[in-house]
């Protein structure tokens, strides 16, 4: 075997032995990525149907999309809460920045041709904002409850003075048919019922 041959078969083994390294780096870096995956999942929180989890849901999936138009598909929602979209819209404006801030982490580029320190560094910083997101999304929900109690305070209100209006209208309109102010017919329906009680207790009470 002459020298040449022997040159390029040497190049081959340096080329064989460079693409592992790289293959190797990229394992390592997906399951660097598999495992904040699982850590994300693991960090959702609230009820099954709530903001914070179907958001957090999507995030810890890669979907970022998804749970940018989810926060303004909630806050158009709940659009009907007066004063809800100006107290609301500062947090989920800073709530869609963490989700990019998590995308932007989590899709470094060349991340995998960093060191094992500072990818993890790196990752960390995404769990670090994916945790303020969480806080974020309570955030919201707080303000929200908080929306709906003052609402249904408000009808509740509304619905008590409604009915202490018609007591005053009915406690009056008695009062002055009973006075014969209005004329005589209310007072012979009062008359009558009266007649009927006394009738009806009578035929259960023997000394009546």
């Amino acid at each position: 075997m002459n020298d040449n041959s022997l040159a390029v078969k040497h190049d081959n083994k340096a080329m064989d032995s460079k693409v592992d390294y790289h293959a190797l780096e990229q394992q390592r870096a997906d399951a660097l990525q598999e495992q904040l995956k699982i850590q994300l999942r693991r960090m959702e929180a609230g009820r099954s149907d709530s903001l914070r989890r179907a958001v957090l849901r999507y995030v810890a999936e890669g979907k970022y999309k998804e749970a940018s138009a989810l926060l303004d598909e909630y806050l158009e929602m709940k659009s009907h809460f007066p004063g809800l979209r100006e107290r609301c819209q500062v947090h989920i404006n800073h709530a869609k920045e963490l989700v990019n801030a998590v995308r932007a982490k989590r899709n470094f580029q060349k991340l995998s041709q960093l060191t094992n320190s500072k990818q993890q560094e790196i990752l960390d910083r995404a769990v670090i904002h994916f945790q303020e997101l969480k806080h974020t999304l309570k955030a919201i929900e707080n303000l929200v409850r908080d929306e709906a109690v003052k609402d249904i305070r408000s009808t509740v209100w509304v619905m008590r003075s409604f009915v202490y209006a018609v007591t005053a209208i009915v406690v009056t309109v008695f009062i002055l048919e009973f006075n014969g102010s209005l004329g005589t017919p209310f007072w012979i329906i009062f008359n009558n019922f009266i007649d009927r009680s006394y009738k009806f207790m009578m035929h259960y009470i023997s000394f009546l």
